[in-house]
């Protein structure tokens, strides 16, 4: 495991993390979520020993072994696929058969075994972070850090990098993944909230589900009317938020029944689409957490 204890890190007279204390490698995949410029990239390289703090400890387990993807990537581009692994398992002190086992197992399940002898240069964005994981792993680490691993890439290829992801956690690695997609949280055991260099929260998926303090309403179809709608929901004592999303329109309220009568009546008098209650969006409790902490500003 890795603990930060009061970790600040300046660049300057930039604060890019702030009085941070935590704990990594005891859920199983930690998600790491902020916007960009949150410090999730300062914080990983911390973790990874690749900066040192400029105020605060961080304490790690004597000889835990470390996976690192970075952000941009960082293998060999002249080389072939297979090439840059063996180049990896050798850093990493493998035997020749050790090695040559080990690859033959990562090409596989990265579905790379078609491509062993292509530069890792001309591979695709998906196809690259798939090498950068593999290469990441090939000497079984205790935790892998992953910087944006799905950064840039399309959803097929976020799909199968959250498959290999999955699948290095569930051989007993524990995973510290940063991103700046909400909806990624879901695959998180445990999920940090970052902003602006501050630890917002770090708390297990369901716990920011229930502890989510407003009903949600949501209106569909309601593009003709949002203009004119928003401004009376924010005057309204009974609303906490309400903000557009798409063609709908997202309410907060603790006094739910009034407000559903108030939306449906509203509804009724202009042909708006249904009126209908959600669970809160990793959207909402984001911003709840920016409403607590006085951010008022959309953070993406």
């Amino acid at each position: 495991m890795i603990r930060l204890q009061e970790v600040t890190q300046r660049y300057g007279e930039k604060t890019a993390l702030k009085e941070i204390g935590l704990t990594l490698g005891e859920a199983r995949i930690h998600g790491l979520i902020g916007p960009d410029g949150a410090g999730k990239t300062t914080l990983i390289k911390l973790a990874a020993g690749l900066l040192a703090p400029t105020e605060g400890k961080i304490l790690r387990e004597k000889r835990i072994r470390l996976g690192y993807v970075p952000e941009t990537f960082a293998m060999y581009e002249e080389m072939g696929v297979a090439e840059n692994l063996h180049f990896y398992g050798q850093l990493n002190g493998l035997d020749r058969e050790v090695r040559q086992k080990r690859i033959d197992e990562l090409l596989r399940w990265t579905d790379l075994d078609r491509f062993a002898d292509r530069r890792a240069g001309s591979l695709s964005g998906g196809m690259k972070q798939k090498l950068a994981i593999a290469a990441a792993v090939m000497h079984r680490p205790d935790l892998l850090l992953l910087d944006e691993p799905t950064n840039g890439v399309d959803p097929l290829s976020r799909r199968e990098v959250w498959r290999l992801i999955q699948g290095v956690a569930r051989e007993g690695t524990r995973v510290l993944v940063s991103t700046q997609y909400l909806d990624e949280a879901r695959h998180c055991d445990r999920v940090m909230l970052l902003y602006r260099g501050r630890l917002l929260a770090d708390e297990e998926p369901h716990v920011y589900r229930h502890s989510f303090p407003y009903r949600v309403w949501v209106v569909h179809d309601a593009g003709g009317v949002r203009g004119k709608w928003l401004p009376r929901l924010r005057r309204e004592s009974t609303v906490a938020e309400a903000y557009s999303r798409g063609t709908d329109l997202v309410v907060w309220t603790r006094e739910a029944e009034a407000v559903r009568g108030m939306l449906e009546k509203w509804a009724r008098e202009e042909g708006t689409g249904a009126v209908g209650e959600e669970s809160p969006s990793w959207e909402d409790v984001f911003t709840r957490y920016l409403m607590e902490d006085g951010e008022g500003e959309e953070p993406w």
